[in-house]
């Protein structure tokens, strides 16, 4: 792994806190150098709505103004920033989005509950020693609460649900400072009610020791270390400490502000994961998705990447012709290093072009005539592993777009400078599609040149290559038509 400078970084943009880690790469270990954490309650500034609120879009811009001091000398490349829950589903954050990521320097992305669980769980497997016992990890954050059961470095499920100490502190604690037994009995309820959905194939699938991540357990632990010790949390302990903080205020005195408002709704909603888990003993773990972020994003950099995984294991689920997977992507890729176009910020423009060509058959399965389709709504609203939402989102489009017709419509929600990026990508993907019709290897030598000149493409084909393939030529007449549709020129001689 060939880098400008060993320090990585990442940011993660919780609905509670802000976290920034900061590590060093140092003969193929990683180093945590500096750590940086802020309570900015992003769900708390949620209005009723779904808009950011101007105080809270502030409080977090500032933050991330104070944070981009430490990224300054460290690549872009090597910098990676999330948001979760509060950023998944306030509506129209895209502005704050673009702030925040202009300060930063750096694409924030925005994943999903699923990939939030997979992260905790990365980053909870590289802290603990690695025993061969199934372990269920629960991490309950701001604005939502992860369920992850797995074994070593793999988890097997995962669920996020949408609980959290911020937002049933919001929900139901009308005074944070002092809460009442009847408002946090409502929290309890609730995330039993949430917990009720998972409840019996977790314990079906059953596990042997069980972790809790993040600032809420952290908290707990340290509240009743006199009594577990500080590394775990017992349920005779959590229950005790329920019943404490109605009566004795003084308890929460340690508790920096604003955790402290917030904790109680925290307590209430992990006896909840007790009662309904039975659970009797849960462990603290020193590292979550922040750690799981660092460890991801340098795979990303080595032969590590998790979505080069993913795509292997959606391309055996769904029986893709590999042979076929591959002619078409090598030759897209080929296509593509032969011309250039503007970036796509957040998103690996190779790598996004195999992947999609690698899955441009995945809707077979369920339908010939419209696989696109079918593959589509697969990439772009199923779980995958490692990839933010927006790149599913490109990687969906340009599955959808690779046959038939094309539209400007069929791009979605993409500003001008994401189509500019995007289109030739598509270009690549179709012609490569096109190439292979017939499903058969061509040679590297017969190999068409690919060119770019005032949005036109043009294709050169070995003398007499076209003659001899007239359903190729035939394919590429209707090629044609359709970039005309999309204001893209096509020629090929």
């Amino acid at each position: 792994m060939n880098l400008d400078s060993p320090y990585f970084a990442v940011v993660d943009l919780g609905s509670n806190s802000f976290h920034m880690l900061i590590a060093r790469l140092h003969d193929g270990k990683i180093e945590i150098v500096d750590r940086e954490k802020e309570m900015v309650q992003l769900a708390r500034g949620i209005k009723s709505d779904g808009h950011l609120s101007v105080d809270a879009q502030t409080r977090a811009l500032d933050c991330l103004k104070r944070f981009a001091e430490r990224l300054r000398d460290i690549p872009a490349e090597q910098i990676r920033a999330v948001g979760t829950k509060s950023l998944r589903s306030a509506k129209q954050s895209s502005v704050f989005i673009r702030k925040a990521e202009k300060i930063l320097g750096t694409s924030i992305q925005i994943i999903s509950g699923y990939e939030e669980a997979r992260l905790v769980y990365v980053g909870l497997s590289h802290s603990i020693l690695n025993d061969q016992n199934h372990r269920l990890v629960v991490d309950i954050g701001g604005g939502s609460t992860e369920f992850i059961i797995g074994k070593d470095f793999e988890p097997i499920i995962m669920e996020s649900l949408s609980l959290g100490c911020v937002t049933s502190t919001g929900r139901w604690v009308k005074k944070p400072a002092k809460p009442s037994k009847k408002e946090l009995e409502k929290v309890y309820l609730a995330a039993c009610t949430e917990i009720e959905g998972i409840r019996q194939v977790y314990l079906r699938m059953g596990w042997r020791i069980v972790y809790g991540t993040s600032g809420t357990a952290r908290a707990i632990a340290d509240l009743t270390a006199e009594k577990d010790g500080g590394a775990v949390i017992s349920k005779t302990s959590l229950n005790w400490l329920a019943e404490e903080i109605l009566t004795n205020k003084s308890i929460l005195a340690s508790v920096p502000s604003p955790r402290s408002s917030v904790l109680p709704a925290g307590i209430a909603i992990l006896r909840a994961v007790f009662d309904q888990l039975k659970i009797d003993v849960m462990h603290v773990g020193d590292y979550a998705l922040k750690e799981g972020l660092l460890y991801d994003t340098i795979g990303r950099l080595s032969d590590q990447d998790s979505r080069t995984r993913t795509v292997k294991k959606l391309l055996e689920q769904y029986k893709v012709d590999i042979d076929q997977a591959t002619r078409v992507s090598d030759t897209a890729l080929a296509l593509w290093k032969q011309i250039d176009g503007p970036l796509l910020p957040g998103v690996s423009r190779s790598k996004i072009l195999r992947w999609a060509a690698q899955l441009h058959e995945i809707g077979l399965s369920i339908s010939h005539s419209s696989h696109h389709h079918h593959g589509y709504y697969l990439l772009r609203h199923g779980d995958i592993a490692g990839f933010g939402r927006y790149e599913q989102y490109i990687l969906a489009n340009l599955v959808r777009s690779h046959r038939k017709g094309l539209y400007m419509d069929k791009f979605g929600d993409m500003d001008e400078t994401a189509i500019a990026a995007f289109i030739p990508l598509l270009v690549c993907l179709r012609l490569a599609t096109v190439l292979h019709r017939r499903r058969e290897d061509i040679a590297q030598k017969e190999l068409p040149a690919l060119s770019v000149s005032a949005n036109t493409y043009i294709l050169k084909f070995p003398r007499g290559w076209l003659h001899k393939h007239p359903l190729t030529l035939a394919s590429l007449g209707v090629e044609r038509e359709q970039y005309d549709r999309i204001g893209v020129g096509l020629e090929f001689r």
